[in-house]
């Protein structure tokens, strides 16, 4: 496997600690990162590496794993879920007002069009999905855990400080600088598309 394609998994190695961390996209992975990374040692991050990921992120390469490396290394395997809703109000509100060059160049890798209302978005996404031209910030969660159950720890985003499953701190987690207004969107549709998601890590929907 090429360094890309390893990069494309997101899955970084940190013995010091004794886990591997499967980054999900959307899911605060910039801020867990930095946060190993801090702990580790490797960097002092600033103000602005810790809202935006930007150093960490440059150091990372010599700690991509793959899948099989994950499953066979010694260390626990762990990730952080989001509720798809919550998750696609935050692709769509970084999208729609970014805040910084890294996400300025998200925008036009998204090939997202300002004028989009959440529902057109959405119809984008859809149109991905049938293309197969997914962008990582969308993609559905269990793509990037595609046999989650191996993994000895999986917790929720949303109770991460609750269920930390680790002797060293959790990591306090900042949003995005994006705007703070909520994205009006039918959360049927949202589950339509993403259901695994929702079924794999406990995610509760009534119609």
């Amino acid at each position: 496997m090429d360094d890309k394609a390893k990069v494309r998994q997101n899955i970084t190695a940190w013995p010091e600690l004794g886990i591997n961390y499967w980054g999900i996209n959307k899911n605060a992975s910039s801020t867990l990162t930095i946060h190993f990374a801090t702990l580790c040692g490797e960097i002092a991050p600033s103000d602005e590496d810790i809202a935006h990921g930007i150093l960490a992120k440059e150091r990372m390469g010599p700690r991509y794993i793959t899948q099989d490396e994950a499953f066979s290394n010694g260390l626990k395997n762990f990730a952080v879920s989001r509720h798809p809703l919550a998750r696609f109000k935050s692709i769509y509100k970084h999208l729609k007002h970014p805040k910084t060059v890294i996400q300025q160049q998200t925008v036009s890798k998204a090939r997202f069009d300002p004028t989009w209302t959440p529902g057109e978005f959405l119809e984008h996404i859809i149109h991905t999905f049938h293309t197969g031209k997914i962008n990582k910030h969308w993609r559905k969660q269990v793509s990037f855990i595609p046999q989650h159950w191996r993994l000895e720890h999986i917790i929720k985003l949303e109770s991460l400080l609750e269920d930390w499953p680790f002797d060293f701190p959790a990591p306090t987690i900042v949003s995005n600088p994006t705007v703070s207004e909520d994205v009006d969107i039918d959360e049927g549709i949202i589950y339509d598309l993403y259901h695994e998601d929702y079924l794999s890590f406990g995610y509760p929907y009534q119609k």
